[in-house]
């Protein structure tokens, strides 16, 4: 299938932008099938969560993706998001919507695949075709981690019908920790219109 951007998801970086091996395996598995599917867009994601350090994962990710040979005119850096809901609905807001895509492919890591396509699949709501995929990990003890993390956002976001923009909006100002100011500092939302 061609889509219509591929949207590859951040893990970690070090102080000095070096990829880790889930955000490198990520990338290169996002480039592989950027060339072989012909997709128009490479999204890359993710903000400057490091203290150390001033840079941006999405940048980091979309500079490399360049040295692979991405045209620089194809790769979008999404960077205010700081999880994979945040990738979702960041993507959604500041991107896809905007451009009108519907065919979606998003790249993870192999244990990531099953949450991702349910956040993804939430956020975005019934009017997209996202595929999501896995490359391959060194991970293997992950499982309980992203049960703890499905449950959670499950629990965020009860009760919200998938792909209300409004109503998740609000609830990631109000629930979401990483956006409500309890672990990160609180962010300020304008919905598209």
């Amino acid at each position: 299938m061609v889509y219509d951007c591929i949207i590859v998801l951040a893990n970690e970086m070090d102080t000095d932008g070096n990829l880790n091996n889930d955000s490198l395996s990520r990338l290169n598995q996002a480039v592989k099938t950027y060339f072989s599917n012909s997709s128009s867009f490479l999204i890359t994601c993710g903000w400057n969560y490091r203290k150390d350090s001033s840079l941006y994962i999405g940048n980091v990710m979309r500079d490399y993706a360049i040295r692979l040979g991405v045209p620089p005119d194809k790769i979008i850096a999404e960077l205010n998001s700081r999880d994979t809901v945040g990738d979702a609905f960041f993507t959604k807001q500041n991107i896809v919507f905007g451009k009108g895509w519907k065919k979606l492919l998003v790249v993870t890591s192999d244990y990531h695949v099953k949450r991702t396509s349910i956040v993804f699949g939430f956020i975005y709501g019934s009017g997209y075709n996202i595929d999501v995929i896995g490359s391959e990990s060194q991970k293997n003890d992950c499982t309980i981690s992203e049960m703890k993390s499905l449950e959670s956002f499950k629990k965020t976001f009860k009760n919200l019908k998938s792909g209300d923009d409004i109503k998740i909006c609000e609830r990631m100002l109000n629930k979401h920790p990483f956006y409500n100011g309890d672990v990160y500092p609180k962010i300020s939302l304008t919905l598209r219109k």
